[in-house]
């Protein structure tokens, strides 16, 4: 990489929030987004958009830098050049709109006896919101039901974490992803170790949610079949960016097996994805 690429470029600042909503509105814009994690290279010239209401997921094997990517969203990893701009602002700039942005992690470790209950972990998710060392108001603990209640977990708020199923507790931390004014949400492999019954609920509870709360939506799988049912557009990286495009393109492209460097770990058919423009008339 030479010197000359080495620069960071200022976001165009309140254009998120300048805008008469009219068109695509875009969230997450990285352009020739590189990233050095210990002086080695994870990612390298990442460029792509996240428009309002988009689905887009981002493929790619083991240890492709896709974790990393969303670090580098959420302002925890910072590129060594390129622009990443979040509504409007870098990362760093976020402080007061960081509610705006809901995230579950690859892993949630967690002592399953530990006596925590589903409203609690829930409730975790507003500590933005309320304040620390301040108690949670009316207001907070509404949104923390109304989470548990369109996550299908209603009833269930009173229950210890670790006597639910693994599907369940998939859904309370999405719960707790949701329960904060949530307009962006970044899930990084959440149907990971569930069985494909568990998977199919899941990406079809967050295909609902996507649609009734106006989400936008990044994805984060190694599985390319599931993605390729649901996602508006999607990303193939392994460090550098392999493809882009609608699911069909890049399930169907040679490159795919390339970024892969392996034998696939799925099977592609030809109804793996969903025809997005018959839906959107």
């Amino acid at each position: 990489m030479s010197k000359k690429s080495l620069k960071m470029h200022a976001c165009k600042v309140g254009e998120y929030f300048d805008s008469t909503g009219d068109g695509d509105r875009t969230l997450i814009d990285l352009d020739h987004v590189y990233v050095e994690l210990g002086g080695q290279p994870v990612l390298q010239d990442i460029t792509f958009t996240l428009n309002d209401r988009m689905f887009l997921g981002v493929i790619g094997p083991n240890g492709a830098g896709k974790t990393t990517l969303l670090r580098v969203i959420l302002g925890l990893v910072k590129p060594v050049s390129g622009t990443v701009c979040v509504m409007g602002m870098q990362p760093n700039e976020l402080k007061g709109e960081l509610h705006h942005i809901g995230y579950v992690p690859q892993s949630v470790y967690f002592d399953q006896i530990f006596p925590v209950s589903v409203y609690d972990v829930v409730m975790m998710g507003r500590i933005c919101c309320i304040g620390r060392f301040r108690f949670a108001k009316k207001a907070d603990k509404e949104a923390v039901m109304d989470s548990i209640r369109i996550v299908g977990l209603e009833g269930l708020e009173k229950r210890l974490i670790g006597e639910l199923s693994g599907g369940q507790q998939k859904r309370v931390f999405l719960a707790r992803a949701l329960c904060r004014e949530t307009r962006i949400l970044l899930l990084d492999e959440p149907t990971s170790g569930l069985d494909i019954p568990a998977q199919q609920q899941f990406m079809d509870l967050l295909t609902d949610l996507k649609e009734r709360l106006g989400l936008s939506v990044v994805f984060v799988s190694h599985d390319v079949n599931v993605l390729a049912q649901h996602a508006d557009e999607m990303v193939c990286i392994n460090r550098s960016m392999h493809l882009h495009g609608k699911p069909g393109d890049v399930v169907g492209s040679e490159r795919l097996q390339e970024a892969y460097r392996c034998e696939f770990d799925f099977l592609v058919g030809p109804g793996a994805h969903h025809d997005h423009d018959a839906g959107r008339g």
